[in-house]
């Protein structure tokens, strides 16, 4: 079962939606000691325009965070690797949002590692600034708990 040594707390990143695609990695080791079989558990994930957007209605744009290397390009959302996927059209208000956590708890333990977060410009003309916000906690886990964590994580790759 895991215990958890902090209480929530926020980890945020600015990252620019762009034609190209831009790309920004979160280093959990920074928060977590896999050696005394730590995680982090991540209970949320927010994005959102920046007010610094120049034309915020006029925004189209997706992002995914997963922990696997976006730097080629998004992932299915179907592998264990992604963790959160949204794609917002401002013009036509559509919006499509997706967080993958546990069924249990509604947590993802991560064990350390890097978060990569991707953002792309659609067909809108201008860039886009925008926030990443996770909320989560630094949990320790129990031998068991941290063997099922290992071994999902290897079998899904």
């Amino acid at each position: 079962m895991a215990s958890a040594k902090t209480r929530d707390f926020e980890v945020f990143e600015t990252i620019i939606a762009n034609a190209a695609g831009n790309v920004k990695t979160i280093d959990l080791n920074t928060f977590v000691n896999v050696a005394e079989m730590e995680a982090f558990g991540i209970e949320s994930i927010s994005v959102g325009i920046d007010p610094t957007t120049a034309a915020p209605e006029a925004s189209l744009f997706i992002t995914q965070v997963a922990l696997e290397d976006l730097s080629a390009g998004f992932i299915t959302h179907a592998s264990y690797d992604s963790i959160y996927l949204t794609f917002q059209d401002m013009l036509t208000s559509a919006f499509e949002e997706s967080l993958s956590l546990g069924d249990v708890k509604e947590i993802r333990y991560v064990p350390g590692g890097q978060l990569q977060v991707r953002a792309d410009r659609l067909t809108s003309s201008a860039d886009v600034n925008l926030y990443v916000r996770i909320t989560g906690k630094i949990s320790k886990l129990s031998a068991a708990d941290y063997m099922s964590l290992a071994l999902t994580n290897s079998l899904s790759n």
